[in-house]
């Protein structure tokens, strides 16, 4: 990795500065001298701030956000900081299902955008593929403090981080009040097993609460993983090579998930993660694990369900309350010509001010994955927010408690926990377990105890 030449300027006092420049364009174009006068930490002290250079182009390819305004704001920072700098700066949204593919490609052919967004445990992954951003990271946390556990796992490949941490998409029940008043249910329910109870009663209003059990990246991970993980279950053990899934307590869970179903909990596995949302909006559902993207476009697109629209935390299970969260990170690519000019761009949206203008105008889909932006008050502004806050701090990661590896990651792209619940879930919730388990089994042997 190649470091800028210069270090962070220290003979400006802000003071000076301010009379001699605007602070809106000199805190763009030259981001050192305000980390030179603000607080130092020894996470900074001596680290080398990336400088853009003047005439370089960067790309950056991402997924389109479900929160429509969050990506134009993102775009908009960008371009003004390509402006302030003379770089060229193009940003280039897919949807999640085709950031994998996408990204795949460009890995093997070396070739590809100077910045691509990591979903999960993709920096486990494609480790060889992303620059150190160490130093970056730490510049970072001397200004924003401890980034956040999940991000920091994934981020971080064998002591070394591997892309910026960027931010969390927390996901909660969304669901229709009319609906569960009328089915007799007063408030969303806390356990898994109440969940089956609220799930038989709401059957007979004819909007269901359902989910996906398909290929989802987000929705389907992100229910049925914590199932697993409330009734004790696991992929793996901690050391991250026993295979750990044929267990009583990955039966328990199974068998908790067909009842469900029997009862009226609806699974879907033709969804994706756009399904569900569209299944809300259009009046067919009355429940839906998702992030805050169904409640924010009601309330400030759609117009027609928000006064009846709330939303709820994972419930817990038998081992207690666990959350999986849609986790995105930066990386800058080994193959970049402009290295330091793209690490230079990520700090400058990581800023605190304009990481806050984003997450202000994400309406609180998204969370930010350091210790300042904890308190954001986009979650206060709003009750009805406060689910998507508080799955946060009990959000895993998959593969969990084993730490993330590129096996863990191989694990999570196949949908393996997600393929096993939907085998037993075919049929009305009367699928095989034992032949569900030894298929898990048999694929997450020959990814974590191969040679």
């Amino acid at each position: 990795m190649a470091h800028g030449k210069k270090k962070a300027k220290t003979g400006w006092s802000r003071r000076e500065f301010l009379r001699t420049a605007g602070v809106a364009v000199a805190t763009i174009a030259f981001p050192e001298i305000f980390i030179s006068c603000g607080s130092q930490s020894s996470s900074t002290s001596g680290a080398a701030v990336p400088k853009p250079r003047k005439g370089a182009s960067i790309r950056l390819l991402q997924w389109t956000s479900f929160v429509k305004p969050a990506d134009a704001e993102f775009k908009r920072q960008a371009a003004e900081w390509g402006d302030a700098n003379g770089v060229t700066v193009a940003i280039e949204t897919v949807t999640g299902d085709q950031l994998q593919p996408k990204t795949a490609a460009a890995v093997e052919a070396n070739s590809g955008p100077d910045i691509i967004q990591m979903q999960y445990g993709w920096p486990q992954l494609y480790t060889d593929a992303c620059l150190d951003v160490s130093n970056e990271v730490n510049i970072l946390i001397g200004k924003l403090g401890k980034p956040d556990p999940v991000n920091e796992a994934f981020c971080k490949v064998n002591g070394t981080w591997r892309a910026i941490p960027y931010t969390v998409v927390p996901n909660a029940w969304t669901y229709r009040t009319d609906y569960f008043q009328q089915a007799g249910v007063t408030s969303f329910p806390t356990t898994w097993d109440e969940l089956t109870t609220a799930a038989g009663k709401l059957k007979t209003t004819g909007k269901s609460i359902s989910q996906t059990d398909g290929h989802a990246y987000g929705d389907s991970l992100t229910m049925w993983n914590p199932v697993l993980w409330g009734y004790g279950g696991k992929e793996v053990n901690a050391d991250g090579k026993t295979v750990a899934i044929n267990s009583p307590e990955t039966r328990n869970a199974i068998k908790w998930a067909q009842g469900a179903v029997r009862a009226g909990f609806v699974v879907h596995p033709e969804w994706l993660d756009p399904d569900n949302n569209q299944a809300y909006h259009a009046d067919r559902i009355s429940g839906t694990l998702n992030g805050a993207s169904i409640y924010i476009r009601e309330k400030i697109e759609f117009h027609k369900y928000t006064d009846v629209t709330n939303n709820a935390p994972m419930p817990s299970g038998p081992k207690g309350t666990f959350a999986m969260n849609l986790i995105f990170n930066h990386a800058v690519m080994k193959w970049s010509p402009d290295a330091e000019t793209a690490k230079a761009m990520l700090l400058h949206l990581m800023d605190k001010d304009q990481y806050m203008k984003w997450t202000t105008i994400a309406s609180g889909y998204n969370a930010g994955p350091f210790d300042a932006f904890h308190n954001d008050p986009i979650f206060a502004s709003d009750p009805k927010l406060k689910a998507f806050q508080e799955v946060v701090a009990p959000g895993k990661w998959p593969g969990w408690p084993a730490m993330p590896s590129k096996k863990t990651a191989q694990a999570q792209t196949q949908f393996i926990v997600a393929d096993m619940f939907a085998k037993a879930l075919a049929n009305g919730g009367t699928g095989d377990i034992e032949a569900a388990i030894a298929a898990a089994e048999t694929s997450l042997k020959a990814i974590f105890e191969r040679p």
